[in-house]
C-alpha cells in the first residue's frame, strides 16, 4: 500500500526515510542512487523508420500488386512490371512520410525535469547548514530540498517550512490558481490538488521559499508515474484506418476471384497459357484502386489544411476522419472552455451589488447595476473599494501591441491581476493611483493572518492602510462598515448579511475576498502593523466583497449547443473544484437538468463496472486526477464511444493517448500533451474542436466519393475483361495492364485528387455522428457503383467491338481505353454528391475538378500521339470522328447518374411527406 506522505507529522516523515533536517550524507547519496536511482523518467523505445516502413509495405493492396509485378515478369511484360513496382514504391513513399512522427512525449516530460535543485547536504553536527546546487538528477529520497520563488521543484516532497509558498500545479493537476502550501499534516485520503503539505517535481514556485524532505525521485514521482501510464496505454485505431483495412482485404479477395475467375473462363476457352496469363493479369490489376492509399492520404491532408484555417493542427493524418466521428469531447475546463484569465465579475460596496462584464485581462467592459450601466467613478464607496483592489496587490498589467491590435498580460498573481483589471475598466489606472497613494509598507500574506496589508502615503500626509483577504477574516477586524460616503458601526444584522453574501458570490463559483481600509497618521504605521500582524484591536473600516472567477469563453455555449445538435456529447473532467466545475459547466451547457456531477473521489471508489453503469449520465467529473482521467475515457471507449480528450496538463497527457483522438492545446500546453496529442488548437478554443468535427465529417463525407469513384473504375474494368473472355470468343484483350494503369493513376489519379477537394454538402452538424463501424461503402453506394460499372463496360466493350472490326487489334484497344478514360471523367462530376445534381451544385462550384477534366483529356490526348507514351501504352492516334463517338458513348454514365439522382429525390420526398 502507498505511503500516504499527507497524513504524517514531520518527524515521522523523517523516520521513515532514515533522514534528517541536517541532509544526507555523500555516502548515503551513493547508496541511496545504487538503490533507487537517477532522478529521471526512463524512456520506452520508440517506433523505428523500418517498423513505420513495414507498416506502409504490409497493406494488403501492396500484397495484390506485388503478386501482380510478379505475374508481369513471368508473362515478359517487362514495362507492365516497372510500372506495378513504381506504383508500390510512389505509395509506400508517400504512406511513410505522413505516417513519420516521433513519438517524443517522453522525452518531453523529461524536459519538465529541473535540471538543478537547492539541497542541504552533509551538514556539521553544530552550526549552520551550507546550501549545495546539485544536478536534480542525482536527488534521493532522503533530501532536503530548498524552494524558492521561480524554482521549478526537482522531485516529490513533504514540506517541512513554508514562508508564503506557492506553487503552481495546474500542468499536474488542473487547478486554476497557484495552491499555497502549509506544514501541517492532513487527515483522510486526499486528492493531489488537496495535498497542500506535498510538492510535486516539475511544477513551479510561484511565490515565497520553502524547504521540503524528498520521498520520491523519477518513476515513483506523480509525473513518472504519468509517463508509466503513457507508457502503458496502447493507441487505437482511428475508425478511417479500421475500414480501410477491411475494404484493402475485400478488395484484396476481389482481384484473387476475378483472377481466378479469369484463369478458369480462360481454360475452359482453351486459350494458350501466355494469353490466359495476361487476362488474369490485367484482371489483378483492374481489381486494385492502386491509387486509393496515395489518395486516402490526399484526402486527408486536404482536410488538414482546412483545418489548420480553423486553428487545429493535425499531427497523424488518420485523426482527420477519427475527429468527424466522435460522440463524445472529454474536455478540461481551465483555459479550454474558460479564458484561463480571473475576471472579476461582481463588486459589492455601500450596500450596492455591482455587476461588471468583459472576459479575461484586457480592461474592457462595464460596470452595471440591475441591468443599467454604473459608473463607479461616481459612487465614493465602490470607487475606495475598487482602489484597495488595485493598490494592496502586487500585480501589475501590460499591454503588448501585435499588428493593429493589442495583447494584455499580467505579471504577478492572476487573482491579484483580476483587481487590476476591474479597477482598469473603471478609468483607474494602478500607476496613477500609485502616484496618488505611494506605498511605504506592507504585510504580505500569509496562511496565519489569511490577508494582505499595504500602507500607502499620500500628499495629504495620511497613510492609508488597505487590506484584502478571507472575507470572513477581514470582518472580524472590523467594526465599521462604509455606506454612502462615510463609515459607520457595523451591526450584527449587517454581519449575517454580508457573509449570506459572500456565500451567495462562493455558491455562483466565485472567489470572494474582503476588502477594507482605515486611515492612521505617518507615525503610528509601525504600531499599526505589528497590531495587525498579531491581531490585535486594529477597528479597520469594512469596504466592500469583491467576487472573481475564470470565466467561459463567450464562443463556447454556442460551440456546445452546436455539438448537442450534432449528436455528440460534451462531458467536463477538471482538477478544479466541485462548485466551479458545475457552475462553468451550466453557463456553457454541458450541465443541465439531468446531468449529474460526480469527484475523484467518487471515480475512485467505483469498479469498472460500476463506472460504466453511470457514465452515460454523468456530465461533469470535478477533483479529478490523472488516473481518473484515463479511467473515464476507457470507460466511455468501453460503452461504444469514439472519444476526442482535449488537455493541456502533464495530468492530461495519459487520457490523451487512451482516446481516439487526443487535442492538446497550443498555447497553454505543454510539450507532453502535444507530442501526445493527434491534433493540437493553436487558440486553445473549444470552440475550434467543434470546427475540427466539422471539418472531419466533410472529410469522410469525400472519402466517401473518392473511393465511390475509384471503384466504379475497378468494378467497369473487371466486368469488361470478364465479359469479354465469356461472350466474345475469337476477341483479344480489349485493354491491356499498362492501359489499365494508366487509367487508374493518371486519370483517376488527377480527377480523385479534385473530388477530395468538394465543399461540405449541407449542414454536417445537424447531423448524428456516424457510428465507428460504418463501412466507407454501403449497399446503396455499392449498388449505385455497379450500375454506372455496367455502363462503363457496355459502352467499352461496344466500341472495342465496332473498331475491331478494321482489323487493328491496337486500334480498337485505343478506342476502348479512351472510352474507358472518358468514362471516369464523366463519372467525376457524378460522385459530387451522392443525390444532388451537378447543376445543383454548380457545374463550376468545383473548380479545381474542371481543370483536372481539361488535364485529362489533354493527356489522354498525349497517350495516343506522343511517339514514346503510344509504345508503352500499346496505343494508335484517334481522329476527330472517333473522339465524337467516344464522347457521346462516355456520356450516357452522366445521363444515366442524373436520372438515378431525380428517381432518388422525388422517392426521398414523397416519403416525407407521408
Amino acid at each position: 500500500m502507498e505511503q500516504a506522505w499527507h497524513t504524517l507529522e514531520i518527524e515521522e516523515t523523517f523516520n521513515i526515510l532514515e533522514s534528517n533536517p541536517r541532509g544526507l550524507s555523500p555516502a548515503e547519496i551513493e547508496r541511496r542512487l545504487e538503490k533507487y536511482g537517477p532522478n529521471e523518467i526512463e524512456s520506452a523505445d520508440g517506433v523505428s523508420k523500418l517498423e513505420i516502413l513495414w507498416a506502409q509495405v504490409k497493406n494488403p493492396l501492396v500484397f495484390v500488386l506485388l503478386i501482380a509485378a510478379l505475374i508481369s515478369l513471368v508473362a515478359g511484360k517487362m514495362i507492365d512490371a516497372v510500372v506495378i513496382a513504381v506504383v508500390i514504391v510512389v505509395n509506400t513513399l508517400i504512406g511513410f512520410f505522413q505516417e513519420y512522427r516521433a513519438e517524443e512525449a517522453l522525452q518531453a516530460l523529461k524536459s519538465q525535469a529541473a535540471p538543478e535543485a537547492e539541497v542541504f547536504r552533509d551538514c556539521p553536527d553544530e552550526g549552520d547548514c551550507i546550501e549545495m546546487r546539485v544536478p536534480a538528477v542525482q536527488i534521493v529520497p532522503g533530501d532536503v530540498i530548498l524552494l524558492d520563488a521561480g524554482d521549478k521543484v526537482p522531485a516529490d516532497a513533504r514540506v517541512l517550512a513554508a514562508i508564503n509558498l506557492e506553487i503552481d500545479e495546474a500542468m499536474l493537476t488542473g487547478e486554476s490558481v497557484p495552491v499555497r502550501k502549509t506544514v501541517e499534516p492532513l487527515e483522510g485520503d486526499l486528492p493531489t490538488a488537496e495535498r497542500i503539505n506535498l510538492v510535486y517535481g516539475g511544477t513551479i514556485v510561484t511565490n515565497g521559499r520553502g524547504r521540503a524532505v524528498v520521498y520520491a525521485t523519477g518513476a515513483q514521482t506523480e509525473m513518472g508515474k504519468i509517463a508509466t501510464l503513457i507508457q502503458e496505454t496502447e493507441k487505437v485505431e482511428s475508425p478511417l484506418q479500421k475500414q480501410t483495412l477491411d475494404l484493402g482485404k475485400k478488395l484484396g479477395l476481389l482481384a484473387l476471384s476475378v483472377a481466378t475467375a479469369t484463369l478458369i473462363l480462360g481454360l475452359i476457352r482453351g486459350l494458350e497459357w501466355q494469353e490466359i496469363f495476361l487476362f488474369a493479369l490485367a484482371s489483378a490489376v483492374s481489381s486494385i484502386p492502386e491509387g486509393l492509399p496515395a489518395v486516402m492520404s490526399i484526402t486527408l491532408a486536404v482536410g488538414v489544411n482546412r483545418m489548420a484555417r480553423r486553428n487545429a493542427i493535425i499531427r497523424r493524418l488518420p485523426a482527420v476522419d477519427t475527429l468527424g466521428a466522435a460522440t463524445v469531447i472529454c474536455t478540461d475546463k481551465t483555459g479550454t472552455l474558460t479564458t484561463n484569465q480571473m475576471t472579476v465579475q461582481q463588486v459589492m460596496a455601500g450596500g450596492k451589488t455591482i455587476h461588471v462584464t468583459g472576459v479575461g485581462f484586457a480592461p474592457k467592459g462595464r460596470f452595471e447595476r440591475d441591468g443599467e450601466h454604473f459608473d463607479p467613478t461616481s459612487d465614493p464607496d465602490v470607487r475606495i473599494a475598487l482602489h484597495i483592489g488595485a493598490l494592496c496587490n502586487n500585480a501589475r498589467l501590460v499591454q503588448h501591441r501585435r499588428g493593429d491590435d493589442y495583447d494584455w498580460e499580467i505579471r504577478g498573481d492572476p487573482t491579484e491581476g483580476a483587481l487590476v483589471v476591474a479597477t482598469a475598466k473603471a478609468g483607474q489606472h494602478k500607476e496613477a493611483l500609485e502616484d496618488r497613494f505611494r506605498r511605504i509598507d506592507e504585510l504580505p500574506f500569509s496562511s496565519q493572518t489569511r490577508f494582505m496589508a499595504t500602507f500607502n502615503h499620500t500628499a495629504e500626509d495620511e497613510v492609508w492602510v488597505m487590506v484584502k483577504g478571507a472575507p470572513e477574516t477581514v470582518l472580524e477586524l472590523c467594526p465599521q462598515i462604509r455606506e454612502n460616503g462615510a463609515a459607520r458601526a457595523l451591526g450584527d444584522e449587517d454581519r449575517e448579511h454580508l457573509l449570506a453574501e459572500n456565500h451567495r458570490m462562493a455558491s455562483e463559483a466565485l472567489r470572494v475576498l474582503g476588502l477594507a481600509y482605515k486611515v492612521i497618521a505617518p507615525d503610528e504605521v509601525e504600531r499599526f502593523k505589528e497590531d495587525l500582524e498579531y491581531g490585535h484591536d486594529v477597528e479597520l473600516v469594512f469596504a466592500g466583497l469583491v467576487g472573481m472567477i475564470d470565466p467561459p469563453r463567450p464562443e463556447v455555449p454556442e460551440a456546445v449547443a452546436r455539438c448537442k445538435r450534432a449528436g455528440v456529447r460534451v462531458i467536463m473532467a477538471t482538477g478544479d473544484h466541485k462548485l466551479t466545475g458545475e457552475a462553468i459547466a451550466r453557463q456553457v451547457g454541458i450541465l443541465d437538468g439531468d446531468g449529474k456531477v460526480f469527484t475523484g473521489p467518487d471515480v475512485e471508489g467505483m469498479s469498472d463496472d460500476e463506472l460504466d453503469d453511470v457514465i452515460e449520465q454523468v456530465a461533469v467529473f470535478a477533483r479529478v486526477s490523472p488516473q481518473h482521467k484515463h479511467r473515464i475515457v476507457e470507460s466511455l471507449r468501453r460503452k461504444g464511444h469514439v472519444v476526442a480528450m482535449t488537455g493541456d496538463g502533464v495530468n492530461d497527457a495519459p487520457a490523451l493517448q487512451a482516446a481516439e483522438i487526443g487535442v492538446a492545446m497550443g498555447i497553454t500546453g505543454t510539450d507532453v500533451t502535444k507530442e501526445t496529442a493527434e491534433t493540437v488548437l493553436t487558440d486553445d478554443n473549444f470552440a475550434s474542436i467543434v470546427n475540427a468535427i466539422e471539418e472531419g465529417r466533410v472529410v469522410f463525407q469525400n472519402v466517401r466519393k473518392v473511393v465511390k469513384f475509384l471503384l466504379a473504375t475497378n468494378i467497369g474494368e473487371d466486368l469488361t475483361l470478364v465479359s469479354a473472355l465469356a461472350f466474345l470468343p475469337g476477341y483479344g484483350l480489349p485493354i491491356t495492364p499498362v492501359q489499365i494503369l494508366w487509367v487508374n493513376l493518371v486519370t483517376d489519379g488527377i480527377l480523385d485528387i479534385t473530388i477530395a477537394l468538394e465543399p461540405k454538402e449541407g449542414d454536417v452538424m445537424d447531423e448524428p455522428p456516424r457510428h465507428p463501424n460504418t463501412r466507407i461503402i454501403n449497399r446503396e453506394i455499392l449498388l449505385n457503383t455497379v450500375y454506372v460499372a455496367l455502363f462503363m463496360a457496355m459502352g467499352t466493350l461496344w466500341m472495342f467491338i465496332q473498331a475491331d472490326r478494321s482489323g487493328n487489334l491496337a486500334y480498337a484497344r485505343t478506342m476502348a481505353f479512351t472510352t474507358l478514360a472518358m468514362f471516369q471523367v464523366f463519372n467525376s462530376l457524378n460522385c459530387r454528391s451522392r443525390d444532388k445534381s451537378v447543376f445543383e451544385l454548380g457545374l463550376f462550384s468545383n473548380r479545381y475538378l474542371i481543370g483536372a477534366i481539361v488535364l485529362s483529356i489533354l493527356l489522354q490526348i498525349a497517350a495516343e500521339h506522343v511517339p514514346f507514351m503510344q509504345v508503352a501504352l500499346g496505343t494508335v492516334p484517334l481522329g476527330w470522328r472517333d473522339w465524337g463517338m467516344i464522347v457521346l458513348v462516355s456520356s450516357s454514365i452522366f445521363v444515366a447518374d442524373e436520372i438515378r439522382k431525380l428517381v432518388s429525390r422525388r422517392r426521398a420526398s414523397a416519403l416525407r411527406d407521408r
